[in-house]
């Protein structure tokens, strides 16, 4: 078996890497393949009716995309910080459960959210939960670089650098909810654009700082 596809845990057992990105990307899947499920019209609909509830699913398409992209997102985070761990301990086996339990809880406040897109609690609820997973992702690295079980991230600050993601996302959903539930949901979708200075940003701090000659 190549090295690092099973790990000895904390707890003298053994993880295999390969079940463990498996069950996570089952958990994911089937994330994704729910989110589909507020896409669609009633049976009886004809003729002009079924126009006019092809265009009311304006909300619910906008709703799958979004989700679709922030679970796409976490999945490639997830298996980006699990490739750089060198143990898996069982308590970092544990917080993953916790964190594919939040995802696969994620179809639940989209639902709302194409449903009841007027409701400013239904961009708070998702918001905190999308807020909840990568909190949980920042436990995850928290704990692996205590013990020092993971790879340094290139660049500036090898220590910082995982947390800079999570960052990113924690910022840019608390801002939305807050547009949100502050009375103007129709203009809380603007919090978006923060994702492009907040990234170039992270990517500028993050640059390693050039060698310079020595006299």
């Amino acid at each position: 078996m190549a090295e690092g596809d099973e790990d000895e845990t904390s707890n003298g057992g053994v993880v295999d890497l390969g079940r463990l990105l498996a069950l996570s990307d089952g958990v994911f899947a089937i994330a994704m393949t729910l989110l589909v499920l507020d896409i669609r019209i009633p049976d009886e609909v004809h003729g002009e009716e079924f126009l006019r509830a092809l265009a009311g699913l304006q909300p619910a398409i906008v709703g799958y995309l979004i989700s679709y992209l922030v679970i796409g997102v976490l999945w490639l985070a997830h298996h980006r910080l699990f490739r750089g761990l060198r143990v898996r301990q069982a308590r970092i086996m544990a917080l993953n459960v916790v964190m594919l339990g939040l995802v696969a809880v994620l179809p639940f406040p989209s639902s709302l959210l194409a449903k009841h897109g007027d409701e400013p609690l239904s961009f708070a609820l998702y918001a905190a939960n999308v807020c909840a997973v990568f909190a949980v992702q920042a436990v995850i690295i928290a704990v692996a670089q205590r013990h020092g079980d993971i790879e340094p991230m290139p660049g500036r600050f090898p220590r910082l650098g995982w947390y800079f993601r999570p960052i990113v996302a924690i910022v840019v959903f608390t801002v939305w909810a807050v547009v949100a539930v502050s009375g103007y949901p129709g203009q809380a979708n603007y919090a978006w654009w923060l994702l492009v200075p907040l990234i170039l940003a992270m990517r500028q701090l993050n640059k390693s700082k050039p060698v310079l000659p020595q006299s």
